[in-house]
């Protein structure tokens, strides 16, 4: 059934290219017609039955590769200018930049010259691995090894691959030896189990550029790398091999891959260089151009890093990348300008996080910050309104009442400042005495992943809210590591299982898990502990300073009014707003400050940026 309805797909589409528009069949037919499996022949006789002239980017030559159009079909797509001469060409994927200025024929010329070229090279990739694995295949190394892995079998897989290197008596160098490392390299990633199958994909790369599987190898070594944190030192061998011969596409992703490396082990200057590599119309530019102004903010080279993260919004808009890169750059704008005083800036940029972005409560949160700074208090407050809303209950911000009471003690409205601080000592300050005990009773730093983890599912012993927690659940360090953990238990459940059909291969494998597991809980412990010491504890002590010395100005204000009394002089404005009568931080304004209306408790996803406060200040001109 599933063939049949191939079939009336591919025949409909057939029937669209030759009827509906008989001058023209487009790229994306091409593609539709290779995703429904109709024949690579029937394919191309399609295009020869329209006469239909390809033009073929490089953009174009990588899209058509990545939605598995065949090999023949691009090669007598690139050969249609030849075959049918100047003819009308397909329509671009990628709309036509209108205003461009002419091409000189010389520029027009040696651009053509350079897509001939990356063609050429990406075609020539192709062949190589497809004639690479046809004789692997010839030999019967892979054949059954990797129908077995595709099929999920991989324990026999495995037991093929090793059981050809044995009876074979092949020594690591040698051609076969190294087939077979492959072929368990991706009998283990196709398990999923990718914490195992990175060492060996390793191997498989430090065999260099030459060897038949070193692409198939990096691009499962990248997959696994952007699923878990598979980190080690030894990925800095790869920084010893050229990849020049190979296509842009390939180099870019090369590139990008050891910049990423450097960046996360410290080495700054050498991550640059890398990253300088990652041409625009790659889809890894956004990333390289973030990370790079990164390393410029580091080194205070903030207008050279405003301009990197500017480059990174505009070439995930162009590539239709990753948009995460794009709400990271954003907050790197704004942060930025905060960080040299540009308040107004800074919020400009905070506002174009969008509402659906999971880094929205954190613009938000420093947003309110930046408001509080330059004095815009009616922001401020509607600023701090929204982040007590539903929609960031899973976020800590424990500051946010002593934010609200520094400013109405601003504004001279002392009672609502107590009751903030009020509302503080009850829903935050009451946490510090378990943390403290918590942080006394752990010793080591699977202790504290252990409480961790404790806490999080919901066990009773801990005894303490798991508010106190959160800030870890949003540190990306430790999430990434929590899922790495969780990537080896599951790997080490699954090689139990087969340990005896495996014998010394999942005992060996087992022992590395082991060593793995424990390194990788001893890294997320530490940086639990520092995130509760530094980032809570401390946070925690410093808070209750602040609050002790508002409780003293609110004091000291308290007993000035009373001496103002009994002189009669009044103390403060005799206009009443309509925000001090509703008793509850009252007027909200959404929006527009022409549509006002008192806040009922009701949040609204696509207002809560909006909300301001129109409690006036009563203070008075002594």
């Amino acid at each position: 059934m599933r063939i049949l309805l191939s079939g009336l797909i591919a025949l409909s589409v057939i029937f669209a290219a030759t009827t509906a528009s008989a001058e023209e069949i487009t790229i994306e037919q091409v593609t539709t017609l290779a995703k429904v499996g109709l024949p690579p022949a029937d394919i191309i006789k399609t295009i020869e039955r329209n006469r239909q002239v390809f033009e073929l980017s490089v953009r174009d030559l990588m899209k058509l590769k990545k939605a598995g159009v065949p090999e023949n079909v691009i090669r007598y797509m690139l050969k249609t200018p030849q075959l049918f001469g100047k003819g009308k060409a397909a329509r671009k994927t990628v709309d036509e930049p209108s205003g461009v200025q002419e091409l000189t024929p010389e520029e027009r010329a040696a651009m053509e010259q350079k897509q001939r070229e990356e063609a050429e090279k990406l075609a020539n990739e192709a062949r190589r691995a497809e004639e690479s694995q046809r004789r692997a295949f010839a030999q019967g190394i892979l054949r059954r090894g990797m129908d077995l892995a595709n099929s999920g079998e991989y324990v026999e897989s495995i037991q093929t691959f090793k059981k050809f290197i044995q009876d074979g008596g092949y020594a690591p160098g040698t051609d076969e030896y190294y087939t077979a490392v492959y072929g368990i390299a991706n009998a283990l990633e196709q398990a999923g189990m990718y914490q195992s199958a990175g060492n060996y994909l390793l191997d498989v790369l430090r065999e260099g550029p030459t060897k038949t599987f070193f692409q198939q190898a990096f691009w499962k070594l990248r997959t696994i790398r952007q699923k878990i944190d598979f980190t080690t030192p030894d990925i800095e061998e790869l920084a010893n091999f050229t990849v020049t011969e190979f296509s842009r596409k390939f180099q870019n992703e090369y590139n990008y891959v050891l910049g990423e490396f450097f960046y996360d082990y410290g080495q700054l200057e050498r991550s640059l260089g890398y990253f300088e590599g990652v041409s625009d119309d790659s889809m890894d530019r956004a990333k390289a151009l973030y990370l790079t102004g990164l390393v410029q903010a580091q080194n205070e080279l903030y207008l050279s890093a405003t301009r990197s993260f500017q480059s990174a919004i505009t070439s995930t808009e162009s590539n239709k990348s990753d948009p995460e890169v794009s709400d990271l750059a954003y907050l790197a704008l704004a942060r930025t300008a905060y960080e040299n005083g540009f308040f107004d800036v800074a919020i400009y940029y905070y506002r174009k996080v969008p509402t659906d972005s999971n880094k929205l409560a954190t613009a938000f949160y420093e947003s309110a910050w930046t408001y509080f700074l330059k004095g815009d208090y009616s922001r401020a407050l509607g600023t701090f309104q929204a982040l007590h809303s539903p929609y960031f209950s899973h976020y800590f911000f424990p500051e946010l009442w002593i934010l609200e009471a520094t400013v109405y003690v601003n504004l001279c409205h002392y009672d609502y400042a107590r009751e903030a601080i009020n509302r503080f000592n009850r829903s935050v300050n009451t946490l510090a005495v378990p943390l403290k005990k918590l942080l006394s009773a752990l010793r080591t730093p699977a202790d504290y992943y252990r409480s961790f983890i404790g806490v999080m599912s919901g066990d009773k012993r801990y005894q303490i809210d798991r508010r106190v927690f959160l800030p870890i659940m949003s540190n990306a360090q430790v999430y990434i590591l929590y899922n790495t953990i969780q990537q080896i238990e599951w790997e080490e459940k699954q090689l139990t299982k087969v340990q005896d059909k495996l014998g010394p291969f999942a005992t060996d494998l087992l022992a590395q898990l082991a060593s793995q597991r424990g390194s990788r809980v001893n890294e997320a412990g530490i940086r639990i502990q520092q995130v509760l010491k530094q980032d809570v504890e401390a946070e925690l002590k410093k808070y209750s300073v602040k609050v002790t010395e508002i409780n003293v100005d609110l004091d000291v204000q308290e007993i000035e009014r009373e001496d103002a009394a009994l002189k009669g002089v009044e103390s403060s404005s005799k206009e009443t707003t309509a925000a001090e009568q509703s008793g509850e931080g009252g007027l909200a304004i959404v929006g527009s400050d022409s549509m006002a209306w008192p806040f009922d408790g009701e949040y609204w996803r696509d207002e809560i940026g909006g909300f301001r406060s129109s409690l006036l200040s009563k203070c008075t001109d002594e």
